[in-house]
């Protein structure tokens, strides 16, 4: 008489184990799904990221290069002030040498 219950009991356990192992594999399945939509997301921003890299390297290579021809402008008219303003010295300098 007392093996009929516990059989009973063992049953209703097993029960809930198969409930449980059912529970569990829906959650496993669900979690794969997120994980492949994490590695989606992942891949896409990766992708904005490479490309959003790369508008910006070519803004900034063509910054440099506007940078770099406005330097070289810069140097020429230093060295034509540069030229004019020692010209200008030596006419004065010799005006003076010169007059007397």
């Amino acid at each position: 008489m007392h093996a009929h219950p516990l059989d009973a009991r063992i049953a209703q356990l097993e029960g809930g184990y198969s409930q449980m192992n059912e529970r569990l594999g829906g959650m496993e399945g669900r979690l794969d799904g997120i994980d492949r939509r994490l590695d989606a997301f992942e891949n896409r921003m990766d992708s904005r990221l490479h490309a959003f890299e790369n508008r910006m390297d070519s803004r900034f290579d063509a910054l440099e290069n506007r940078m770099d021809s406005r330097f070289v402008l810069i140097d020429r008219r230093f060295n034509w002030l540069t030229g004019i303003v020692v010209g200008t010295w030596i006419t004065a300098t010799l005006t003076i040498l010169f007059h007397h």
